[in-house]
């Protein structure tokens, strides 16, 4: 799966026509950068911002001579390209696997053999380039997509792949995890520098998620001083905060994730249940009824519901809310793919039959 997180603004900047919602006032940007310096909170003594430092892209001897033995230096680009990907692909070498939790430097990667997205396309990038090709990160806007963690909470996605420029506008995607990846999404390149932000953002969600608040913070420290404008980031920061009940800081850093990204539904939701948690009512219950305007209107977060019913048992609840999908987009086969699914499990094998076809025409299409 592409990268995890709790939230993710890049692709909720693309649903800004499902829910209009009233800008907040910008936080106060003294009190925001305090949040960077609230290291007295986690009985950290300083905290250097080049640390944690994971090197994402260095290689060793050991990863030199993989490249050295597989891609003759003698070849074309296109040919280095080819024998690189044989060697990390192929079982007998390197062998990489698709593992969407796991986030990792390259070094770790080729060692492990394993890794997300993100952890294979810098493995890619650094061997690439060790080769003498001209490659970067890719963000690829997939379709929105969430995962309804419990009744309140989400968490939502994006993905990051490779490119291959070889000149004269002949690029190359290359994309290790091809099950989240069609040519036809939108894509940009980013700087190594964004790359690594996000690589600290999901190493400080794996400390949130094992309850060190304090690791956490250290890797959402270094992940926003690398990119201080990822709304998601100071998000994910809010989180931090408010999950060791630091109530004020909490509010400031989703207000500023806000602030950078008005659509961002997960800095929305925690800040209206911290509204909640502080008697806020009237705060949280503006905030809720703009988050259940843009529920009620997007079709991707009934497809999410529609995906947490299923993996349930669900079926038939799954089925009304993938329904509920097609009726505001009838365009997207992906959609047409799970009902087909949904059905199966029904016993409704004609229904099945034709979502797939369905689906099939649709994508032949895009």
């Amino acid at each position: 799966m592409p990268l995890n997180r709790f939230a993710v603004g890049s692709l909720l900047a693309i649903l800004a026509s499902c829910a209009s919602q009233a800008p907040l006032a910008p936080p106060n940007q003294d009190a925001v950068a305090q949040l960077l310096q609230a290291e007295s909170l986690y009985q950290i003594d300083q905290i250097d911002p080049l640390f944690p430092e994971e090197n994402l892209l260095a290689l060793n001897a050991q990863m030199r001579f993989f490249v050295q033995e597989n891609v003759p230096s003698v070849l074309s680009p296109r040919a280095k390209l080819n024998y690189l990907l044989d060697a990390m692909i192929r079982p007998s070498q390197l062998g990489l696997k698709y593992e969407p939790g796991t986030t990792l430097n390259a070094k770790d990667t080729f060692y492990l053999k394993e890794g997300n997205c993100l952890s294979l396309s810098s493995l890619f990038i650094a061997m690439a380039r060790e080769a003498g090709l001209n490659a970067y990160y890719n963000e690829v806007t997939i379709p929105p997509s969430w995962d309804m963690i419990s009744e309140n909470s989400m968490a939502f996605y994006q993905h990051i792949n490779a490119a291959v420029d070889f000149g004269n506008g002949d690029i190359q995607v290359v994309d290790l995890s091809v099950d989240n990846y069609d040519y036809n999404y939108h894509q940009t390149p980013i700087s190594d520098q964004r790359a690594a932000a996000q690589h600290y953002n999901n190493r400080a969600i794996e400390h949130l998620n094992k309850d060190d608040t304090s690791g956490a913070y250290r890797y959402l420290h270094r992940a926003l001083f690398l990119d201080p404008n990822a709304g998601h980031i100071w998000g994910n920061l809010g989180t931090v905060f408010r999950r060791d009940g630091h109530k004020h800081e909490a509010e400031l850093a989703y207000k500023q994730a806000l602030f950078l990204n008005n659509q961002d539904q997960v800095a929305l939701n925690n800040l209206g249940r911290l509204y909640r948690e502080t008697d806020q009512n009237k705060k949280a219950k503006r905030l809720e009824e703009q988050s259940l305007a843009f529920q009620r209107s997007n079709p991707f977060w009934h497809f999410g519901r529609a995906r947490q019913e299923y993996e349930q048992g669900d079926f038939d609840a799954s089925l009304r809310a993938v329904n509920r999908a097609i009726s505001l987009d009838k365009e997207q086969y992906r959609f047409y793919q799970f009902q087909a699914l949904v059905y199966k499990k029904l016993g409704n094998r004609n229904a099945s039959i034709q979502s797939a076809k369905k689906a099939s025409r649709l994508k032949l299409q895009q």
